[in-house]
């Protein structure tokens, strides 16, 4: 009697150590399908702000080209408006005043507004910014010539509308001192050279 009592608290005991590890590996198999579906959740997450953080740069960048572009067109407007409020202005060789200005010293005078430092003379402005074709150009650049035969650049000025290859621009003429021509005219068709834009990096 007493060997059939022990042989039944050892079966019941076995029973329940083997209902005990029964549990034991549901819990775990259902912790870890439990973890396995928060990584899952996680990495989906993270994908998604990703793209997000994408779209947001993208945006961004799109705001800051328009902000750019948007500031650019200022500053042209107002350089196109400082430029015209010396038409008139007599021609004075090394002049920077409204006394009397040479070409290099009405364009470095109306830079100086905004800023915008340029060399003295307009062979050495023709260094300076980055060259541009005749096809790319806008209001705000400028313009080079060899006028007079001059075997190197010895004029300059302020592009102030593009109209296909006709490009007009302000200038301190020897003849009309601060006015507006245009590369049509043979005598600055023939001494053109290049157009240089010199504050869209400078400024922007």
């Amino acid at each position: 009697m007493k060997n059939l009592a022990l042989t039944l608290v050892a079966f019941c005991t076995i029973c329940l150590s083997t209902e005990v590890s029964a549990q034991t590996k549901i819990s775990v198999t259902k912790t870890s399908a439990i973890n396995k579906q928060r990584i899952a959740e996680n990495l989906a997450i993270a994908e998604i702000n990703k793209k997000m953080n994408a779209v947001d740069d993208e945006l961004e960048g799109k705001t800051s080209k328009k902000s750019e572009k948007a500031k650019y067109c200022y500053l042209t407007e107002q350089l196109m408006n400082v430029a015209s409020d010396y038409q008139g202005i007599r021609y004075q060789w090394g002049g920077m005043s409204r006394n009397g200005m040479d070409c290099s010293g009405f364009v470095k005078t109306a830079f100086n507004q905004f800023k915008i430092d340029l060399p003295r003379t307009s062979k050495e402005m023709a260094s300076r910014g980055e060259r541009v074709s005749a096809s790319e150009a806008k209001p705000g650049d400028l313009i080079f010539f060899k006028n007079g035969g001059s075997r190197v650049i010895n004029h300059v000025g302020i592009v102030i509308e593009v109209n296909g290859d006709d490009i007009k621009f302000i200038h301190s003429a020897t003849s009309k001192g601060v006015s507006i021509n245009s590369t049509k005219e043979a005598y600055y068709s023939r001494g053109f050279v290049q157009i240089n834009r010199v504050y869209d990096r400078q400024v922007l």
